[in-house]
């Protein structure tokens, strides 16, 4: 019996035996798999979910982008202080037979803008002038003789009044400080009353421009914008993106398409107020046209003209027009020797003397073999 039982009990140790080997063998493999095989990092970080993409809630009627909001703003703080501005002028009516036989008033429009609480209006020079009357349309409507104060035509501005106080006022921004590509906002009448306050909006398209307004006479140094600008805009404020003024438009290309042009600010403010203070002088001349010479080209000079030159250094003067020099004697063939008192140099010409209207000039000529001195007012460049 003893012997029996004794089997029975070796049996059932080995199969535990048998057993327990099993389960480490079976957790050695389920370690090997967590390493090598990545099940353990899927156990440990749980799965991405995958979120379904949302769009943008669509915008409400009423809003507006930055940009639009800027230009709305604009047009709120300046455009109260743009006005329009009318004139009347009377031009000759000729008949072929009969010549002049009377006048008739043709009428003109531009725009303004008020740049001081007491009324003063900047705008262009060509807008009023030869005007016999100017009228001033006011944002709300009311209108307004004007006066004009005073212009500048070489830089085409003008400075006009009306009576009153407590007018609403546009700001003047930098010129100077402009980038090629930034906002530029034009407000302006380009047809009259029922399009009035009509505004536009591009970018400085480019800076330091010169257009020819004449035979002999052009714009410089002005700002060109992509802005739409029409004939009713000329006078308007050119405006940046916070509302300040940074030009007077002035003019357009009309073989283009938005190609316009306006003068700076820094340059319209500062003869605006010297315009108001009445010190104002304009570019002036004298009227000749001449040639330097010395002892490079005096031969040629001589040989061209068939003179002889009485020095080896000086101006011929070839041709006199009709105005200053031609009043004080002046005459083509006569040689010019000395400047003010001062003997003339290689090099040196009338340029440097930045000559105003009613500037005094006094020139020693050579004429004839004699010499005479000559005084010379300065009149307005033609």
């Amino acid at each position: 019996m003893s012997t029996i039982k004794f089997e029975r009990s070796s049996s059932r140790i080995g199969l535990f035996t048998l057993l327990l080997a099993a389960a480490f063998m079976g957790a050695f493999l389920v370690l090997l798999a967590v390493k090598y095989t990545g099940l353990g990092q899927a156990l440990v970080v749980p799965p991405v979910v995958q979120q379904e993409e949302t769009l943008p809630a669509p915008q409400s009627p009423g809003s507006m982008t930055d940009y639009e909001r800027a230009t709305v703003q604009v047009v709120d703080k300046v455009g109260p202080s743009v006005v329009m501005i009318t004139t009347t002028s009377m031009v000759e009516v000729k008949d072929f037979f009969f010549g002049l036989v009377g006048y008739q008033p043709v009428q003109g429009l531009g725009s303004g803008v008020i740049f001081r609480e007491d009324g003063h209006i900047l705008t262009n020079y060509h807008v009023i002038a030869e005007a016999e009357e100017i009228l001033v349309v006011l944002n709300d409507g009311r209108k307004v003789a004007a006066k004009l104060i005073g212009g500048d035509p070489d830089n085409d501005l003008a400075v006009l009044k009306i009576e009153g106080k407590g007018y609403p006022v546009a700001q003047f921004g930098r010129s100077a400080d402009l980038k090629v590509g930034q906002m530029a906002i034009a407000i302006g009448n380009p047809i009259g009353e029922s399009l009035n306050n009509t505004v536009t909006v591009g970018v400085i398209s480019a800076l330091g421009r010169n257009i020819a307004t004449g035979r002999e006479s052009s714009l410089r140094d002005l700002i060109q914008t992509d802005a739409s600008i029409n004939p009713g805009n000329s006078g308007g404020p050119l405006l940046n993106s916070e509302g300040k003024v940074i030009g007077i438009n002035t003019a357009i290309i009309e073989e283009a398409q938005g190609i316009g042009f306006a003068i700076p600010i820094d340059k319209a403010q500062e003869i605006a107020d010297l315009i108001i203070k009445g010190e104002l002088r304009r570019p002036g001349a004298i009227g000749i046209t001449y040639l330097p010479f010395d002892a490079s080209n005096k031969s040629l000079i001589e040989q061209r003209f068939r003179i002889k030159l009485p020095v080896d250094q000086g101006f011929l003067i070839t041709q006199v027009a009709s105005g200053p020099a031609a009043k004080a004697g002046i005459k083509a063939g006569d040689v010019v020797i000395s400047i003010n008192g001062q003997e003339i140099t290689q090099g040196a010409n009338f340029v440097g003397l930045d000559l105003k209207v009613g500037d005094k000039v006094t020139m020693e000529i050579i004429r004839n073999n004699r010499k005479y001195k000559v005084e010379v007012i300065a009149g307005p460049i033609r």
